[in-house]
């Protein structure tokens, strides 16, 4: 009793099959006739067809991979060029600039020269050329030079000159 429903269930899904794939209901599933007919066609055509495909696949295929390569080797490239600069950058921060040194450097060098010559001079003939000058320029040659000296200089120098000298170092 249960072979027979399993018959009918067995060839319902054989004929569903058959006709969900497109053959007839009722057709053999391997037709001999069919199958010469489609190979005897012109298969010379059809191979080449494929052929031609194929061999215009395999080319693109071999572009596409010398491309990704040739990208590759440029991206190695521009990231070790990239590492380079990060390392001067990051040296170049560490060390301090030169050209900010070396210029205080000259101007306090300079300074401390003229500031010589002046402490050597006699405090009358530095205050007479003192004079000449404004009192922002004297300033910086004055302030390093010792106090007895300054007072010596300063108290031989024209008042108004002196007064305004006194102001702009007594702000320093």
């Amino acid at each position: 009793m249960l072979i027979i429903p399993l018959i009918l269930i067995l060839g319902t899904a054989y004929l569903v099959l058959n006709y969900a794939n497109g053959r007839p209901m009722l057709a053999l599933p391997f037709s001999t006739e069919e199958t010469s007919k489609q190979t005897t066609g012109t298969p010379g055509k059809e191979t080449s067809d494929l052929e031609n495909r194929l061999k215009i696949a395999n080319q693109e295929i071999k572009k596409l991979r010398n491309e990704a390569t040739e990208q590759a080797d440029t991206l190695k490239v521009k990231e070790q060029e990239i590492t380079r600069l990060i390392a001067e950058r990051d040296q170049l921060k560490q060390t301090p600039s030169p050209d900010k040194t070396t210029e205080e450097d000259k101007k306090t060098t300079k300074t401390a020269s003229v500031t010589d010559v002046y402490a050597e001079m006699s405090p009358k003939e530095a205050a007479t050329i003192l004079n000449e000058l404004s009192p922002t320029e004297v300033v910086p040659i004055i302030e390093t030079i010792d106090a007895e000296q300054q007072a010596a200089i300063i108290a031989k120098m024209d008042a108004k000159k002196a007064a305004a000298l006194t102001q702009l170092l007594a702000t320093k």
